[in-house]
């Protein structure tokens, strides 16, 4: 190429970089939010719109109806309760079930009781339901209405990991980090855009959509918070994983490993020069003492009504029989509910139910609790041979599915891991603690189909969109060589 003609390409070239340049260093991680939220709410919110399920009760399967039911007793002022016998609360499934004929909610109107207090459900989505139920008559409208709040919690919870991915890589490629951050954002909003199964949670009334905004928020504030180091922030770092805790029980399993994984965040990846910081073991004291202070509240109130010291309700150990059982084991790893039910039958028949009181209900709650800890502590001991082939399983089954688009998604995450290595291990060690930790709680209790997974979907995506940032950054200035040598 001649000379003149060469001095033109590469003033042409370094033109278009500048231009690009200024524009995206004017996208601040806040600015990469909005952008996020005006791309994702859209997208969620039609994707509820024009589903089959919008305006319909909860699906007959799974733990939307006993939401739902703790929800409308709320709305009624009957505190964190189940009423099955309600004839109103009853209503909304028998008209769904006669207007169609296809949907079985045969298992929901089986059950039976009077007014009896719940301690086997995390009390904030129940809370939420309650506040649509008093601002909307419960029906169509108002399950409409709840399911597009959580393709909000969807849209808020995804454009908040999008503006933790542009902070947490702004200085992550000291040659180009406007560049390389600015393309991480845009690879986070191509990445959710291709994730349809993830909109699929928005028409179940189950807490994904909220517990990945939660943990999602816990995240933001604790990086933010490590920063600062006052104790103002370590507070609502404490509060953040309170409010994670409300929202899904196993979070509290989660502590013996999140809270020495924030005490290294604390300690060793943030910048220290020049900041007046508390002391880390001072800090982690400050956030271990507003989560106990919140958390505390919902604790006390588990005894007092269980009339015993069950700080975490009845149902955990019962629900841990599903996932120390030969069932779990012939399934991979994955829970099962047929053991809980027959024990819930056993004990059943043994009581009237058509007259059993409240007290009779709690008692029967207690009592399987009490059976279901000493079996899956039974089988766990006659089957101690098999409990690492067992744990492996659950984490292979929860990690799952290893094709198509999913698979992609995982090698990109890899590739963007192995460029952390080797460029700045400080992010990486972000972005790997929540799903190490998930992992490892899973590995010790069940897998449930990769719903544990999902709070945990927005350090998956900062990842897999970090390894396409490096590779768009290696591809662009080693096409930009190229074309400066023609």
């Amino acid at each position: 190429m001649p000379q003149p003609i060469r001095m033109q390409s590469r003033q042409a070239i370094a033109g278009v970089s500048e231009r690009v340049s200024r524009f995206a260093s004017r996208l601040s991680p806040s600015r990469w939010f909005w952008i996020a939220i005006l791309c994702f709410l859209p997208l969620h919110i039609s994707a509820v719109v024009i589903d089959e399920w919008f305006v319909s009760p909860p699906k007959p399967i799974g733990d939307g109806p006993d939401y739902e039911a703790i929800g409308y007793s709320l709305s009624q002022g009957n505190g964190w309760s189940t009423s099955f016998s309600d004839s109103a609360w009853r209503s909304a499934y028998e008209q769904a079930q006669a207007a169609t004929g296809s949907l079985d909610y045969s298992v929901q109107l089986a059950r039976v009781g009077p007014v009896v207090a719940d301690t086997n459900r995390p009390p904030l989505f129940p809370v939420c339901i309650a506040a649509v139920y008093q601002c909307l008559p419960r029906g169509p409208i108002a399950f409409g209405a709840i399911r597009i709040s959580l393709a909000c919690c969807l849209s808020f919870g995804c454009a908040l990991s999008v503006a933790w991915g542009v902070a947490l890589t702004t200085n992550v490629n000291k040659n180009h980090p406007v560049f390389f951050s600015n393309a991480v954002g845009a690879s986070l909003i191509a990445i959710v855009y291709s994730e349809r199964n993830l909109r699929n949670y928005t028409t179940d009334f189950l807490t994904e959509p909220l517990a990945l905004l939660l943990t999602q928020a816990f995240l933001m504030v604790a990086w933010h918070g490590s920063k600062k180091g006052t104790w103002q922030w370590a507070a609502a770092t404490g509060l953040s994983i309170a409010g994670m805790y409300f929202c899904r029980s196993v979070v509290v399993l989660w502590l013996p490993l999140l809270i020495p994984w924030l005490w290294c965040c604390y300690r060793f990846t943030v910048p220290t020069e020049g900041a007046l910081r508390m002391s880390p073991n001072r800090w982690i004291s400050v956030c271990i003492l507003a989560f106990a202070s919140i958390s505390s509240l919902w604790w006390v109130r588990n005894c007092w009504v269980l009339e015993s010291f069950h700080l975490l309700g009845s149902k955990g150990a019962t629900t841990l029989l599903g996932g120390y059982c030969d069932e779990s084991f012939h399934a991979g790893g994955e829970w099962q509910f047929a053991p809980e039910k027959a024990l819930r039958i056993e004990l059943e028949s043994k009581l009237d139910l058509s007259f059993a009181s409240p007290t009779d209900f709690r008692n029967l709650e207690l009592e399987m609790g009490r059976i279901a800890n000493a079996k899956a502590k039974q089988w766990a001991w006659n089957n101690i041979h098999l409990l690492p082939q067992l744990m492996m399983q659950r984490i292979v089954t929860e990690w799952n599915p290893y094709t198509g688009k999913a698979v992609a998604m995982k090698l990109l995450a890899v590739f963007g891991i192995v460029w952390l290595l080797r460029k700045n291990r400080h992010v990486l060690f972000w972005l790997l603690g929540p799903l190490v930790i998930n992992t490892v709680v899973v590995a010790m209790t069940y897998s449930v189909g990769g719903r544990f997974l999902v709070p945990t979907y927005g350090s998956i995506y900062v990842l897999a969109a970090i390894g396409i940032a490096a590779m768009v950054t290696l591809m662009r200035y080693r096409t930009c060589f190229l074309a400066i040598r023609m």
